[in-house]
């Protein structure tokens, strides 16, 4: 797995997919991405609130798709012997729809940071995309 840093916004994009769930992960360091605890606060607040995270779901369900966004939660970092870094992600997200809550717990391993190939994406609080493993949502 890798995740793209974005020297121009200084944030860490994490995108994954599994089936049609979709996350996204931004990464707001102090100064350089390194272990560290990233409180998840609100999208739009994010990169002023360093060190923080923001994180944004795409969910299937039966007959819908909802978007969700974090509102709360941690995602922690360790760095490995081999100098990647693994964690583990704990939110409650919010249907932008309805309101609906959301809990998501997650893992993201053995991530190797390479520079953003595609720019950097969308200002905070904009939609993005989303390469991390999700091992569980459980919807409120």
């Amino acid at each position: 797995m890798t995740a793209e840093w974005c020297d121009e916004r200084r944030a860490l994009e994490i995108r994954g997919v599994a089936g049609d769930t979709g996350l996204g992960l931004l990464l707001y360091p102090v100064d350089t991405i390194d272990a560290d605890s990233y409180r998840i606060v609100l999208p739009e607040g994010a990169d002023t609130l360093q060190p923080a995270a923001a994180i944004a779901l795409r969910v299937f369900s039966t007959n819908t798709i909802q978007g969700y966004q974090g509102d709360s939660g941690i995602v922690a970092l360790e760095r490995g012997q081999d100098g990647k870094l693994s964690g583990v992600i704990e939110a409650r997200a919010r249907s932008v729809v309805n309101g609906q809550l959301l809990t998501v717990t997650g893992k993201v391993r053995d991530l190797t940071i390479v520079p953003q190939k595609r720019g950097c994406g969308p200002a905070p609080g904009d939609s993005a995309d989303s390469n991390a493993e999700l091992s569980g949502a459980d919807v409120d």
